[in-house]
C-alpha cells in the first residue's frame, strides 16, 4: 500500500502473471483426475462477515485495496475494509445526506455564492440505488489489462498490436472514486478527500440512469468517460472533466437498459455491450476515434425472452473471449465474440432465474469456469460451461453465518455476488443477513498426484490424501458405446473438448479405492512424484513437515522439517527448503533482575 499507483500496479502485474501461469486447464493425461476424485460440497470457507438488518442488493470489490462497497434495500451505501473489519465510509444515497449537504453549502459560501440560483444537487433525493462501482487509476489499469489479456488469447491475435494501456488521466490521478448510480442522480464520491460531485438526471436528458460502465479509452482532454444506460433505451456518455454529455448511443433498444460492459475484440476494437429489458444484446463502438454526437449500433441480436439481467466476459485459453449472459427466461447463454453465435444455452438451476453470473478460474478446480447465484443459500458452479455444462453447488452459505442469525422462519437468501478481479479465490455475496466474503478452502479438494502409467495399460493410478490417510485410486475410462463418437470427445491440450457432441461427454469411470497408510497431519498438503514414479513425497507447509514414501511397499524412506520440496527432473534426488523463524529477543526491563532476564533471553535464543 506504500507504493505509488504505478509501482503497485507493476507489483500486482508480476504477482498476477505468476498466478495466471497456474490458472491453466489440466493437461490431457491429468484431466481424468477431476472425474475420478469427488470434491467436498463446500469448497469455500468464511473469510469475513458483516451483519446487516437489511438485505444487501448491490456490491463491488476493489481490485487492489481491501474495500468492499455494498448497498442495501434501504439505499444505505457502506464501504467496508474486509481486512481490518472496519467501515470506511457510509451514507444514505436514497435520501438527502445531511453531512454532504452541509459540506456543499459551506463550499458555496466559501466561493462567495451566498444565495445559489439553482438547487444544490446534494439536496436532491437520490432514489433507489441501481449500481455501485469503484473507479481510480488501479481500476482503470486492471480493467484494460484483463480485457487485453482475454483478447490476446485468440489465434488471430498473435500478430495483433494492441494499443498501450497508457498512464492515468488527470481527472482521476491520486483520487479513488466510489460512483453510486441512483434513480435521480449519480454521486461521484472521492474516497481521498471525502468530497463528492452529484450529477442530476437533468444532465442526462432527465432520464433515470439504471446502469453504468467506464470507457477505458478516454481522451486526455475530456476523459475519462462513463456511459449510463437509461430507462428509455439510450446510452449517454458523460465526461468526468467537463461533467457534460459528449455522446449518445441510440437506436439499439426498445426497453430500459439493464447492464453495460466493455471488452476488447481480438481485432483490437474496443466494444461496448448492452443488455436491456427487451431481451436484446447490442454491440457499439467504444473507441473515441469517432467524434459523432450520436452513434448507431454495430450489431444486435435476441438473447433472452423477458429481458437480460447480467453480462460477463470470460477469458478462453487459446481462443477468443466469450460473453456469458443470463436473463428472465431462467437460462444462461454463452456467445462467441467473433461470429456472435450461440455456443451453449443451459438452465443452471431448475425453475429459478439467475440474478448474478461471474467468470471463475481457480487452479484447484480447473473444470469449474462459471459461478451463478439465485435467491437461495448456495453459490452454484458450472462445470465445462461450453461442453458438459453440469451445475453443482460450490458452497452452502448457511454454514458461514453465525447460527444465532438463522432460525426456522428466516432462511438465508443470496441477492448479489461478485468475484475479486485479481484474487479469484475471494467471492463476495450479499444476503438478507449481511455480506459474506468467502475464500477457497484448500482442504476441499484433496491433494493428489498421478503415478506414471504403463504404456500398454489403460489403468490410471492416483495417490491422494484425505482424513489423515494416504489413499490409492485406480480408475479406467470406458470408450463411448457409439463407434461413430470415437475421437469426438477427445480433449485438446488447451483443456477444451474437440467437437460439440454431448453424447461424447458421457464417460463411464470404473474405479477402485484403497487405503494405504495413515499420516500424522491433517492440514493442507502438497504431493509430488519422482521422475521414475518409484517415490512419492508429501509436504505439509503449515506444520512444516515432509515425508518421502517408496511406492512399492509405501514405507517411509525419509522425513523431516520443510516448507518446500522439489524433485530433480533427471535423477532420483530431491531438495527441500525450511523457512526458520528468526527469534526475537524480548525487551529487558531495567532493574535488579536485568541480568537474570538477559541470561534467560540468551538461553532461549540459543535453544531456538
Amino acid at each position: 500500500q506504500a507504493l505509488r499507483p504505478s509501482a503497485r500496479s507493476l507489483a500486482l502485474s508480476l504477482s498476477l502473471s505468476l498466478c495466471a501461469s497456474f490458472c491453466v486447464p489440466i493437461p490431457r493425461h491429468f484431466s481424468p483426475l477431476w472425474f475420478a476424485i469427488s470434491c467436498h460440497s463446500n469448497m469455500l470457507r468464511l473469510r469475513a462477515f458483516r451483519a446487516s438488518n437489511e438485505k444487501i442488493v448491490r456490491l463491488q470489490l476493489h481490485p487492489t485495496h481491501p474495500w468492499l462497497a455494498t448497498a442495501d434495500a434501504s439505499d444505505n451505501v457502506i464501504v467496508w475494509n474486509w481486512e481490518h473489519r472496519q467501515v470506511v465510509y457510509e451514507l444514505n444515497a436514497g435520501g438527502v445526506d445531511e453531512r454532504r449537504l452541509v459540506g456543499a453549502q459551506l463550499q458555496k459560501l466559501a466561493e462567495g455564492d451566498s444565495e445559489p440560483k439553482t438547487k444544490i444537487t446534494e439536496a436532491i433525493r437520490g432514489g433507489s440505488v441501481k449500481q455501485i462501482k469503484f473507479y481510480d487509476e488501479d481500476v482503470r489499469f486492471w480493467q484494460a489489462w484483463l480485457n487485453r489479456a482475454a483478447a490476446a488469447e485468440a489465434p488471430v491475435a498473435v500478430n495483433q498490436q494492441f494499443p498501450a494501456i497508457g498512464g492515468g488521466l488527470q481527472a482521476v490521478r491520486g483520487r479513488h472514486f466510489l460512483v453510486i448510480c441512483c434513480e435521480n442522480k449519480v454521486i461521484f464520491l472521492d474516497m481521498v478527500t471525502m468530497r463528492s460531485r452529484d450529477v442530476p438526471k437533468q444532465v442526462l436528458d432527465n432520464k433515470s440512469p439504471l446502469c453504468m460502465e467506464f470507457l477505458s479509452r478516454g481522451s486526455a482532454l475530456d476523459g475519462p468517460f462513463v456511459a449510463f444506460g437509461g430507462s428509455d433505451g439510450v446510452i449517454r456518455v458523460l465526461s468526468m472533466t467537463s461533467w457534460q454529455l459528449v455522446r449518445k448511443y441510440t437506436g439499439g433498444h426498445k426497453g430500459a437498459i439493464s447492464f453495460l460492459i466493455t471488452f476488447l475484440a481480438s481485432s483490437g476494437e474496443m466494444l461496448l455491450v448492452s443488455g436491456a429489458s427487451d431481451g436484446n444484446i447490442v454491440l457499439w463502438n467504444a473507441d473515441n476515434a469517432q467524434d459523432a454526437r450520436e452513434l448507431t449500433p454495430k450489431l444486435s441480436f435476441k438473447a433472452h425472452d423477458g429481458g437480460v439481467f447480467a453480462i460477463e466476459l470470460a477469458r478462453v485459453l487459446g481462443g477468443a473471449p466469450q460473453l456469458i449472459t443470463i436473463g428472465a427466461d431462467k437460462t444462461l447463454a454463452i456467445w462467441d465474440t467473433v461470429s456472435f453465435k450461440e455456443l451453449k444455452r443451459i438452465k443452471p438451476v431448475a425453475r429459478v432465474a439467475c440474478h448474478n453470473v461471474a467468470s471463475w478460474c481457480h487452479p484447484r478446480a480447473p473444470q469449474l469456469d462459471v459461478l451463478v447465484s439465485v435467491k437461495d443459500s448456495h453459490i452454484w458452479a458450472v462445470q465445462h460451461s461450453t461442453y458438459t455444462a453440469i451445475t453443482r453447488p460450490l458452497c452452502d452459505l448457511s454454514s458461514q453465518v453465525p447460527p444465532s442469525l438463522l432460525s426456522a422462519n428466516k432462511k438465508l437468501k443470496c441477492y448479489c455476488m461478485s468475484v475479486h478481479p485479481l484474487q479469484p479465490h475471494l467471492v463476495a455475496t450479499g444476503t438478507n443477513l449481511g455480506v459474506i466474503l468467502s475464500e477457497f478452502d484448500a482442504k476441499s479438494v484433496p491433494a493428489a498426484v498421478a503415478l506414471p502409467a504403463q504404456s500398454s495399460s489403460k489403468e490410471h493410478s492416483v495417490v491422494f490424501t484425505a482424513e489423515s490417510e494416504i489413499r490409492l485410486l485406480t480408475f479406467q475410462l470406458s470408450t463411448p458405446l457409439n463407434p461413430s463418437l470415437v475421437g469426438i470427445g477427445s480433449v485438446t491440450e488447451t483443456g477444451r473438448p474437440r467437437g460439440d457432441s454431448s453424447e461424447a461427454a458421457q464417460l463411464q469411470v470404473k474405479q477402485t479405492k484403497k487405503r494405504i497408510t495413515t499420516v500424522s497431519h491433517d492440514t493442507y498438503s502438497c504431493l509430488s512424484v519422482s521422475k521414475s514414479g518409484n517415490y512419492v513425497s508429501i509436504v505439509w507447509p503449515d506444520v512444516p513437515h515432509y515425508a518421502v514414501y517408496r511406492v512399492s511397499d509405501w514405507s517411509v524412506v525419509d522425513s523431516g522439517s520443510a516448507k518446500h520440496f522439489a524433485w530433480d527432473a533427471c535423477k532420483e534426488r530431491y531438495a527441500m527448503l525450511e523457512a526458520a523463524v528468526i527469534p526475537r529477543l524480548p525487551l529487558v526491563a531495567k532493574g535488579k533482575k536485568a541480568k537474570e532476564a538477559a541470561a534467560q533471553a540468551a538461553a532461549a535464543a540459543a535453544a531456538a
